[in-house]
């Protein structure tokens, strides 16, 4: 609201006034400063066609200011923003959508400084810097953004001020200390909006198709190298609080996504029915019951992820008959949920198509590991239990090793990895047993998600990296019904008994904040990772349920929303009420410009002089009566005296010569 009037005064005073060389000089270029100040969280997600535009149209901008080049006609006009539009299709294929539209957005304020010919032309794309800033929110709603999006608000509001102010009398300093205070009269009001604006039960509007586009995290695929690329980030996936006891290490299996579909290069979902069901049933014993809350980082996609095997859980959500758990909309942004997991439950349920589904292979591909499948199923008397065993002591005794680098697989991956390469990550090893399950007869599939977790040592909540990204099996017993076989233990046990970072993988591909010693560095990313917790379930996450926490813990028990808006109305008017008047009714000289500030200063020094300003008295009259009585001083009086006029009233707005005009006041000592 303080920017609109700022906007409007701007309108009203310079409506018509065109700018000087000198001050189009002076006023343009911190906004173009303003413009990639708005935009440097941006460039990361820019393709490069738009970065390199945006650098010609800077160099162009900065000549247009320098009067080195005159601005663009009209017809160039309209080529540059056809070559905008240009640029824009070829990098997106649409000027629609989160990176497009912020592009666009970014490179039409370059254009509109092309054509500055008033303050009203700039003011226009000061605002469309406000607009631009909140584009930053799709990409990430991290506190450090939301700091940037602050230091840029009261940067941008400073530049308002800059054309509000007609003897341009305020320097950067006091520009943004203006802003800054501004900005934060508007803290309480923006309070009171956050805490009792009631929340709605799902989003307030649609974000566009885009939106998290470039989020980290698995896919609804895996293939080789898609799971080990993962293991190099230490981003968050997910934080889990636990109302119980703490699982052990190798019970942490994080259930995500079946892969039932293999078309000899690549995994991917296969779904039964939606209606369809899975049948669970209970081990009974409550030491493998855990009750937990999970919170989850935006990744984009539908599937949340849960402690195998999930028993109970919210009934905003859905689990399919592979025990995917579902989300009804994509989690763009951090969500919490409420489960309860059974580890030593059973999952009792195969249909025929399923079977059929979950042995299925490839025609034509992967000759010798079919072969070797048929001959070890028939060397373990056709026993499943024991053909498991004798794969796992396969891949025990024959140096398969457990790499962040495994070689390229050709055409066929499977037989290139059980007998040549031998060397693979997990992606590598869940493939190749479920392969050769298959190939003997037995329904098996590949299940994605996470494995491990790390306890924050200061906080009750356990960390979940992408780097714990993880593939398992699931093999069909007919007494026992789907039970989960990790055959990376065959190779690398450690990996589940103690984490990725002990897996004995190379140290150096792995992230730093997992390898560090530095027990500083260790204890300051813990302490960082509990602020992001709390920012996350107390900004990000404010959710309704968030909103009764709150208010249940200030005493308000089940408002209802009728409640919320009477107090949102009522408080919002006191504080209004409280802001306006403090605002009015504050020193009235400091409302003033700075000029005229100082010379009611000196005027107050005159006055401890018994020197007082008469009510009919100008500037003039007075300083030269007060120069009749304090002829010592008539030298020093007239110079501030024409100068306080020639700021004041004049064209000059040196500020060398504001500076020289607050030094000399501040410097005046009246004596009689």
């Amino acid at each position: 609201m303080m920017a609109a009037c700022l906007f409007s005064d701007c309108i009203r005073v310079y409506e018509t006034a065109v700018m000087t060389t000198n001050t189009l000089s002076r006023k343009l270029a911190p906004v173009l400063l303003g413009i990639h100040i708005v935009a440097l969280p941006l460039y990361p997600h820019m393709p490069l066609p738009v970065l390199s535009l945006t650098a010609v149209f800077t160099v162009w901008t900065w000549l247009i200011i320098n009067g080195r080049v005159p601005q663009p006609g009209r017809l160039l006009m309209f080529l540059l923003t056809a070559t905008v539009v240009a640029v824009l299709m070829q990098s997106f294929g649409t000027i629609l959508g989160q990176m497009p539209g912020s592009a666009m957005l970014l490179l039409l304020a370059f254009l509109k400084l092309f054509e500055m010919k008033s303050t009203r032309d700039i003011a226009i794309v000061i605002f469309m810097g406000f607009f631009l800033v909140a584009s930053k929110f799709f990409f990430s709603q991290s506190v450090w953004i939301a700091v940037h999006v602050f230091i840029v608000v009261v940067y941008l509001t400073s530049l308002l001020i800059v054309f509000s102010d007609r003897l341009g009398t305020t320097g950067f300093n006091l520009r943004m200390h203006k802003s800054f205070r501004m900005i934060m009269q508007a803290v309480p009001l923006m309070l009171i909006l956050f805490v009792l604006f009631p929340r709605m039960p799902g989003p307030l509007w649609g974000m566009p198709r885009d939106a998290q586009s470039a989020t980290s995290g698995l896919s609804d695929e895996m293939s080789p190298g898609s799971i080990n690329r993962l293991v190099g980030s230490g981003e968050v996936a997910f934080r889990v609080q636990f109302d119980t006891e703490t699982p052990p290490h190798p019970q942490l299996y994080w259930r995500g996504l079946v892969l039932s579909n293999y078309d000899g290069r690549t995994w991917r979902l296969e779904n039964a029915p939606a209606y369809a069901r899975p049948l669970i049933v209970n081990s009974g014993d409550e030491e493998a019951a855990y009750s937990y809350t999970v919170m989850l980082e935006p990744h984009n996609q539908h599937w949340l992820y849960a402690l195998e095997s999930t028993t109970q859980y919210d009934s905003r959500l859905v689990i399919t008959r592979e025990m995917h758990l579902v989300a009804a909309n994509r989690v763009t942004d951090v969500m919490s949920y409420n489960l309860r997991s059974d580890t030593g439950a059973q999952n009792l349920g195969l249909f025929e198509p399923e079977r059929s589904k979950n042995l299925a292979l490839p025609e034509g591909l992967n000759s010798k590991a079919v072969e070797f499948a048929e001959n070890l199923f028939i060397e373990s008397n056709r026993d499943s239990r024991a053909y498991i065993n004798n794969v796992f002591r396969h891949f025990a005794a024959n140096e398969f090793f457990y790499t962040l680098t495994p070689p390229v697989l050709g055409e066929n991956a499977m037989d290139d990895f059980l007998f040549d390469t031998r060397r693979g990550f997990c992606e590598h090893y869940s493939s190749a047993f479920v392969y050769l399950m298959r190939a003997a007869g037995v329904p098996s599939r590949v299940v994605v998600g996470y494995q491990g977790g790390a306890m924050h040592p200061f906080d009750d909540y356990m960390i979940v990296r992408q780097s714990d990204a993880h593939a398992w099996a699931e093999v069909w017993l007919d007494d026992q019904g789907w039970v989960r076989i990790d055959p990376t233990a065959a190779v690398s046990p450690t990996r589940i008994e103690n984490g990725i970072e002990s897996a004995g993988l190379e140290r150096d591909l792995l992230p730093a904040i997992l390898i560090s010693d530095n027990a500083l560095f260790q204890r300051a990313r813990f302490m960082l990772d509990s602020f992001h917790n709390s920012w996350n379930q107390w900004v990000v996450g404010f959710n309704k349920k968030r909103q009764q926490e709150l208010l249940g813990l200030l005493g308000f028990d089940k408002v209802t929303t009728g409640n919320l808006v009477m107090w949102l109305v009522v408080l919002m008017t006191i504080a209004g009420g409280v802001i306006a008047w403090w605002v009015i009714h504050k020193d009235p000289v400091k409302q003033k410009d700075v000029i005229r500030l100082y010379f009611d200063r000196l005027c107050r020094k005159l006055d401890k002089a018994g020197i007082q300003h008469r009510s009919n008295e100008g500037a003039s009259e007075f300083i030269a009566r007060a120069a009749r009585l304090l002829p010592a001083k008539r030298q020093e009086l007239v110079r501030i005296t024409d100068d306080y006029e020639r700021l004041r009233y004049g064209s000059d707005d040196n500020e060398q010569h504001i500076k020289r005009y607050i030094r000399a006041v501040r410097r005046f000592r009246a004596r009689v």
